[in-house]
């Protein structure tokens, strides 16, 4: 296993400061039934703002989890969806739903599926940034790709990558860098990869110069506890 190109505890320790994604997350994953789990989620992920949730809850009490998640993942993100756009439930050739409802099927209450982790734009843009799917001159891109071939090197490269035990928080942790990058100035508009390349060179040198002279990154904890 190669090691992920960020630090996951740093920006995975962000997650529940930027969202409350996590406690409704983790209370949705501990039914049993896909069903309730996909019903308890649908808004959290914003599947809402393009399918209702009615428009799909007898398509998922026919899925057996089996026929999918037991696939090599570009044969069961291709099945799904083809099934999705058939049945006239999904319109667009987006891969977000389909991606998600794998990983609805793959994981369990204590086991977070490293092989189908949570799709969409903040995560593929940390995955296209870290692993310069783009590079200079170029930028991020508006949305998650909706390749199916593409889809499946981003899993295999976060199976490929991922520390055991970790997927959750490798998951969290591309969210919130993918989140990030997306974020920098000026908005509204995708980030130049170069522009990215800037910040984060910036931000490695003033903690790691911060590190050296005071010998704390970001703030000396110790030093706080000792003024209570």
């Amino acid at each position: 296993m190669t090691q992920p190109p960020l630090n996951i505890e740093y920006w995975s320790s962000l997650y529940p400061v930027y969202t409350d994604y996590a406690e409704e997350y983790e209370k949705a994953m501990e039914h049993s039934n896909l069903i309730d789990r996909v019903e308890s989620l649908w808004n959290w992920k914003g599947l809402n703002r393009s399918i209702e949730f009615h428009q799909i809850d007898q398509f998922i009490k026919q899925l057996d989890r089996k026929n999918f998640i037991t696939l090599e993942t570009e044969k069961a993100i291709k099945l799904l969806s083809d099934e999705l756009q058939d049945r006239g439930i999904v319109n667009s050739k987006s891969l977000v739903t389909s991606a998600f409802l794998l990983h609805l099927m793959a994981s369990e209450p204590s086991q977070y599926s490293v092989n189908f982790p949570i799709y969409d734009r903040r995560v593929w843009n940390a995955y296209v940034y870290l692993w310069r799917i783009r590079g200079d001159g170029e930028q991020l891109y508006s949305q998650a790709s909706n390749s199916v071939s593409q889809y499946g090197a981003f899993c295999r490269k976060f199976k490929q990558t991922c520390p055991e035990d970790k997927a959750k928080k490798y998951e969290r942790a591309l969210f919130i860098f993918g989140r990030f990058i997306s974020n920098l100035p000026p908005k509204n508009v995708p980030t130049p990869i170069s522009k990215i390349d800037q910040k984060m060179k910036a931000q490695e040198k003033a903690l790691s110069d911060e590190y050296e002279t005071s010998k704390y990154a970001l703030i000396d904890i110790n030093q706080i506890l000792k003024s209570d």
